[in-house]
């Protein structure tokens, strides 16, 4: 793409990740893979390619790519991918790398660094064979098979290989301090206020980015960024569809919406070891208690909503609704009938089981979140599930529950991905028997064997339509089985101010690179600060 004209100069003021934000565990990605760590990564790191952003390109389109780290790239093989290095690619000028020259050698010593100490490491490592640096302007990887959606998932991915300098992974300085080759440098991180970064003027791809300070708030209190979006006090932020009505009627007519599709692939899971669970009976009778549009008539003012299936909505053209016609017979899974829960929950011998807990969290995913979560645990009741829903901690809940490690009686739901860029990510992280990480935990159920077989062929498809076709049918199977059931997916709403200019939101964690660097001000905005 063409560099696009911009003023230098201005602070952007934004919430983190909008009313989603908060303080974060760790602001080192490779410890964590909450959002809340990796989205500041997108600010201050890089990694081999970006998304592309633009007035022709869906915001949830994670398929368009362009070069970060390297200018071009090519498939050898089936199995190798060249990759060619940017020219004046330098380290932030500080401590300890000073501004020298970041090499692809470099980029190679970094993906070993990940390999040990990622909680990532383990998915990309059963894809990838080596990554190496024949030179210092060439990045080789070689991939144990053919992988369909290896540049989106990995080459892109914003939770993978940030390129981070081996020092100060091994120094402990990427912890508190970090330094990468991104469009903005670390300055400081106030703990429970914001994180604030300043323009690095020595960026490979100048002249972005053009905001000479960006300062990310990690408040998610909905009515005081809507407060300060009408001031002006904050630029834009992503909120949601709970606030839309409400918001927009307060806000500069003139400033840019942006809908999106929910990204954010979310359900309720299951550690198999805690009957009734493991019981397919049951996971139909959860789905078959809620009422997804009734939760999007409370939840979703733009009214452009979906539901999940096993996939959530922004992964279109690969994503099927169970309320489109072509889902065929087993929709029925996913619309509400409390007669089908009843003889179900009989069948299963799981009516009235004491002691039951539902858990989720809501000190880090918010009102809307603790609202859905009541909504549907009141659904579950009326249907005969009784349980007591609990708000874990996050920093527990992200190292037990949400990897599937639940104490006896115990269900949960929440958010399990929440920037996937192919359908492979969500397959592959969350339900994949393989998974580091996946979302459910204890012995596999009986269906198991052949999900992971199907996870592992649609990897392999390199035909656009036929993969299409697959994935597709994969869902379909998957609503019987219910590994997960999925829930509603409001659509996101986010508000940029008129002042922005020459910007086009991108759905995800990588919104400072993959789009935002590229915005600017107006002149009489950058005038102001």
């Amino acid at each position: 793409q063409a560099a696009v004209q911009g003023n230098p100069g201005g602070t952007l003021r934004l919430p983190l990740s909008g009313v989603s934000s908060a303080q974060p565990p760790t602001i080192f990605p490779y410890e964590n893979l909450t959002y809340l760590a990796q989205t500041p990564s997108t600010y201050h790191y890089s990694r081999l390619l970006r998304s592309q952003s633009g007035k022709d390109i869906a915001v949830e389109d994670k398929t368009v790519l362009e070069g970060d780290l390297v200018s071009k790239w090519e498939q050898v093989d089936p199995i190798t991918f060249r990759f060619a290095w940017k020219p004046n690619v330098k380290w932030h000028n500080k401590a300890p790398l000073n501004g020298r020259a970041a090499t692809a050698v470099d980029f190679s010593t970094t993906y070993n660094a990940f390999l040990k100490t990622s909680q990532n490491a383990a998915k990309f490592s059963a894809v990838i064979d080596s990554v190496s640096a024949p030179d210092e302007k060439t990045v080789l990887v070689k991939l144990k098979a053919p992988f369909a959606p290896f540049l989106a998932t990995m080459a892109a991915s914003t939770e993978g290989i940030w390129f981070i300098p081996a020092e100060t992974i091994d120094s402990g300085q990427a912890k508190q301090d970090p330094v990468g080759t991104g469009p903005f440098m670390f300055r400081e991180w106030n703990a429970g206020v914001s994180i604030k970064w300043d323009r690095n003027p020595d960026y490979y791809d100048a002249p972005y980015p053009f905001f000479a300070k960006a300062e990310a708030g990690l408040s998610n209190d909905a009515q005081r960024i809507t407060a300060a979006l009408k001031t002006g006090d904050l630029d834009m932020s992503a909120l949601n569809g709970v606030l839309y009505k409400a918001s927009r009627s307060e806000l500069d007519p003139k400033g840019q919406d942006w809908f999106l599709q929910s990204a954010v692939m979310s359900g309720i899971y299951f550690n198999f070891d805690n009957k009734p669970f493991n019981d397919k009976r049951v996971r139909q009778a959860i789905s078959y208690a809620l009422d997804r549009d009734g939760y999007l008539k409370v939840q979703d003012g733009s009214g452009k909503g979906n539901w999940h299936s096993h996939l959530s909505p922004a992964m279109a053209p690969y994503y099927l609704s169970a309320k489109d016609s072509k889902f065929g017979a087993n929709a029925k899974y996913y619309q509400k009938n409390l007669t089908e829960v009843k003889a179900l929950l009989s069948a299963a011998g799981a009516e009235n089981i004491p002691g039951l807990k539902l858990i989720g969290n809501v000190d880090r995913y918010g009102p809307e979140a603790k609202q859905a979560w009541e909504l549907i645990s009141a659904d579950l009741k009326l249907a005969g599930l009784n349980h007591e829903l609990v708000f874990q901690e996050y920093a527990t809940y992200i190292q037990t529950t949400y990897l599937g490690k639940m104490e006896p009686n115990t269900f949960a739901l929440g958010p399990l991905i929440g920037s996937p860029a192919d359908p492979d990510d969500i397959f592959v992280t969350n339900y994949w028997g393989k998974s580091a990480r996946k979302n459910w935990g204890g012995t596999p159920i009986a269906e198991q064997a052949a999900i992971d077989a199907d996870i592992e062929k649609q990897r392999t498809i390199l035909d656009r339509n036929e993969r299409i076709a697959f994935i597709q049918e994969m869902q379909r199977k998957m609503a019987e089985s219910m590994l997960v059931v999925p829930y509603h997916a409001s659509a996101g709403y986010n508000y940029s101010a008129p002042y922005i200019q020459n910007f086009y939101w991108k759905a995800g964690y990588g919104y400072m690179p993959d789009g935002l660097m590229k915005a600017s001000f107006t002149k009489e905005r950058v005038a102001k600060g």
